[in-house]
C-alpha cells in the first residue's frame, strides 16, 4: 500500500491509497455508531453501482447476487466477490489505531489509517450520505459533499471515475410523491445534472422544491 492521502472533515477522516483510489471505508464511518460499511454494501439500492465497478473492471458479478435474501444468506461469498472483483479489500487490524512511533520518538505512536475495509472511491460519498442521513438519502449531506470534492480534486477535476448516467436524485422519493410529480422531479433533476450540481446537491435542490409546494397547497386550504 502506497502512503497514504489523509484529509479531515470535522471529526471524520477519510483516508484516499493513492495507488488505486480506494477509500478506508470503515474509517469513513467510524464515527458513526451502529454503521458498517459491510451493511451498505448490501444494500439493494448499492447492487447496480457494485454490478457496473465490477464489469468496468472486466469481473462481472453473479446475476444471482441481485437477490438480497442470497446475497444475505451467502454474505460471506458475495463479499469474496466483490474482493475477486477489485471492488473492495479487507487489512486487519483495530480501525483508527495507533501503531509505534519510530525509535527515539516519544509519545504513543501515530494513527494507522490502515486497518479496516477499503472500498472503490465511486462508492464513498453514496457510502458517506448512508451514513450520516441514516438511510435518509434526500437529507443534507456535508460529509458527502466533502467526499465528492476532495475525490473530484484527486481525479483532476472528474467527479467520478465510473462511466454512464449520473445517479438519479429524483428517485430517493420515489415512494414519497405520486407518478406525476415524480417526473416533474426526474425532469428538474435532469437540469440540475446538465448544471453540474452533484448527488446531493440536486437532492437537497429537490427537497426544497417539495417542501416548498407542500407549503403552497396548505396556504390555499
Amino acid at each position: 500500500m502506497s502512503e497514504l492521502i489523509v484529509h479531515h472533515h470535522q471529526q471524520t477522516t477519510l483516508a484516499i491509497d493513492p495507488s488505486d483510489g480506494m477509500v478506508n471505508a470503515s474509517l469513513l464511518v467510524k464515527r458513526f455508531s451502529g454503521r458498517n460499511p459491510v451493511e451498505f454494501l448490501m444494500l439493494d439500492d448499492t447492487q447496480p453501482t457494485l454490478a457496473s465497478l465490477a464489469e468496468n473492471n472486466g469481473k462481472p458479478l453473479a446475476s444471482h447476487w441481485q437477490d438480497g435474501r442470497l446475497r444475505f444468506s451467502r454474505r460471506p461469498e458475495f463479499l469474496r466477490e466483490l474482493t475477486a472483483a477489485g471492488i473492495m479489500r479487507q487489512k486487519p487490524g483495530t480501525v483508527d489505531s495507533h501503531k509505534a512511533a519510530a525509535p527515539g520518538v516519544a509519545g504513543n505512536g501515530v494513527r494507522d489509517f490502515v486497518p479496516g475495509l477499503w472500498a472503490h472511491s465511486d462508492l464513498a460519498a453514496g457510502l458517506a450520505r448512508w451514513a450520516e442521513c441514516r438511510g435518509e438519502s434526500w437529507r443534507p449531506s456535508p460529509l458527502a459533499e466533502f467526499v465528492e470534492q476532495v475525490l473530484a480534486e484527486q481525479a483532476g477535476g472528474k467527479a467520478s471515475t465510473q462511466k454512464g448516467t449520473p445517479e438519479s436524485a429524483a428517485e430517493a422519493f420515489a415512494g414519497l410523491v405520486n407518478a406525476a410529480t415524480l417526473q416533474n422531479l426526474r425532469t428538474m433533476d435532469q437540469l440540475l445534472i446538465d448544471g453540474g450540481l452533484s448527488l446531493s446537491a440536486r437532492q437537497q435542490t429537490l427537497h426544497a422544491r417539495l417542501e416548498q409546494g407542500a407549503k403552497r397547497e396548505s396556504e390555499r386550504q
